[in-house]
């Protein structure tokens, strides 16, 4: 027989029931919001809590806010007054996402819930009477160690001596000696790396090794190899410098180097260890090696000697050039000490060749002097010649004593071994002989040209008082310039011209007849001679100067 339960059975079944959910669900850490009838979303927004004992996070189907604040679960919750029902239906997903933070709660415990809204509403958290409602949190998350700033938490990078740009520590070492020295640096919080800067903008010889610290080399220079280094010592967190001062000394005294010049300074001489003598024309950059200086009869030069090792370093200390003494086997010639030039001033007396020694520093060096008689007045002296190529590139060559040098169109000058030319190439020679007194000496007329190969075409122009020679084969020529028993030479280079490939002459042209040289034709010649007059003229002058500096 059935028999239906009265309401008031029903009703207390219902509580109980509902009494029974809500233990069962804060047994196993679900919040009691679930058993909220008004609750009807399916969204599972994650909110997290922080607080002084860590991070909580909690699973919440609904969104509200609580007497203490937002997410609070210190102290026990209001019981609930509404039943759960069973039959709530489940509303759409809300689309839109609240972002906006909640204000900062002002109890001791600060408490972040982010959540995603399935509806609206604020209301207080049904929980069961008397049973707190205890937070689900994970484990707090350490803070990321950062690096202390410190100084004293790190070991400084020192040096054991102290040293500065104005005062620093000075190593010594010798010229053509291996020297090698090690860098040690104290301290720093791992190993150390050397940085070397030397103070200098050439090349020093030295080498370094910044993971060793050793600083090695076998210089040879006491200027370019005497640097101040700078040196780095670092854990590349921390650094502490350094400065030395790397002085080379010289090797032992070898030799004397000597520096020679006339006094009308038409050419300078230089002898080194090895005795060879090697002449320069000033401002001609130019270099020779002769047998023996040439000097006239009651000439002076002067000889300034620096004694030295073998890789050219001054022995003798100081910045003056030290003073030095000479000897000449010809007994007749005189030598005195310049002191205003620092230099032993020889006289030469009677012709002849003869050996003259300067000594300093312990050690001596000897060059060959050949001297010549002076002409007389009126005799020939020399030439001045100005040659004016046939190539079109603008250069000019003048000759003065035998020595050649090129005049470049740009304004440059330089000395050369030959005046180039090409086969076939008409070149003009204007030259004019000179006496001992720096007077001309004749015309051109009377300069005897001759040419060391046969088929080169001489020829004399009046009008230009010029000369002109046509060379007909590739190959060195020597041109000779001869008056009065005088001569010099004018040395050229001749080289070969390729031929022009053949072409097919079109109907109704015609063909050129190749002329095997370039043409004269006079014409625009008034630039380039000009320019040999002026050249002429100048090198007629200096020769005149070095001649009469030569008898004062």
């Amino acid at each position: 027989m059935k028999q239906s339960c009265s309401s008031t059975l029903r009703r207390n079944a219902a509580i109980g029931a509902a009494v029974a959910i809500v233990a069962a669900s804060s047994a196993f850490g679900i919040g009691a919001t679930a058993a909220t009838a008004a609750t009807a979303a399916t969204a599972d927004p994650t909110s997290s809590a922080s607080n002084g004992n860590g991070t909580g996070t909690s699973t919440s189907t609904g969104s509200g806010t609580s007497a203490n604040g937002p997410g609070a679960t210190d102290g026990a919750t209001a019981p609930s007054t509404t039943a759960p029902s069973a039959a709530a239906p489940t509303p759409a997903p809300a689309t839109d996402t609240d972002t906006t933070p909640a204000a900062p709660a002002t109890a001791a415990d600060t408490d972040t819930d982010t959540s995603t809204d399935s509806g609206a509403g604020t209301g207080a958290t049904p929980a069961v009477d008397g049973t707190p409602t205890p937070a689900t949190s994970a484990p707090a998350t350490p803070a990321t160690p950062t690096q202390s700033a410190d100084p004293a938490a790190a070991t400084p990078v020192t040096w054991a001596d102290p040293s500065s740009e104005q005062d620093p520590i000075v190593l010594t070492a010798t010229a053509g000696q291996p020297f090698s020295h090690t860098f040690v640096a104290q301290g720093g919080d791992g190993p150390l790396e050397y940085l070397f800067d030397p103070h200098s903008n050439e090349d020093t010889g030295w080498e370094w090794n910044e993971q060793t610290g050793v600083l090695s080399g076998t210089p040879t220079s006491t200027i370019t190899s005497t640097v101040l280094f700078e040196v780095t010592a670092t854990d590349l967190h921390q650094s502490a410098v350094q400065y030395v001062r790397i002085e080379v000394q010289p090797a032992q005294a070898k030799g004397v180097a000597l520096s020679i010049a006339p006094q009308d300074g038409r050419f300078v001489w230089s002898v080194y260890l090895d005795g060879v003598v090697h002449q320069s024309t000033p401002g001609a950059g130019d270099d020779t090696v002769v047998p023996a200086i040439q000097v006239r009869d009651g000439e002076t030069i002067s000889f300034s000697g620096l004694a030295v090792d073998e890789y050219g370093n001054r022995v003798t200390p100081g910045e003056d050039y030290p003073r030095s003494t000479g000897t000449s086997t010809n007994a007749a010639d005189s030598i005195v000490w310049d002191d205003q030039w620092s230099s032993n001033r020889v006289t030469f007396s009677g012709t002849g060749a003869r050996t003259v020694t300067i000594s300093e520093g312990g050690v001596s060096t000897s060059v060959p002097i050949e001297v010549t008689a002076v002409p007389e007045a009126g005799s020939v002296a020399g030439f001045a010649i100005g040659v004016l190529p046939g190539d079109g590139s603008g250069d000019r060559y003048g000759v003065l004593d035998g020595v050649v040098t090129r005049y470049a169109a740009d304004g440059t000058s330089e000395r050369v071994d030959a005046v180039p030319a090409r086969q076939g190439d008409r070149v003009q020679v204007r030259a004019l002989a000179v006496d001992a007194e720096g007077d001309p000496v004749g015309e051109h007329s009377d300069l005897t040209f001759t040419s060391s190969v046969a088929s080169d075409r001489i020829e004399y122009d009046p009008e230009q008082a010029a000369t002109w020679v046509t060379f007909e084969h590739a190959s060195p020529h020597v041109i000779t310039v001869a008056f009065q028993g005088v001569s010099t030479t004018i040395p050229f280079e001749v080289t070969p011209v390729a031929a022009p490939a053949a072409t097919t002459p079109t109907v109704g042209s015609s063909t050129p007849t190749a002329s095997g040289h370039l043409a004269y034709t006079g014409a625009d010649e008034s630039g380039p001679l000009g320019w040999a007059l002026g050249l002429l003229a100048a090198g007629a002058g200096l020769l005149v100067h070095r001649i009469r500096r030569g008898r004062a």
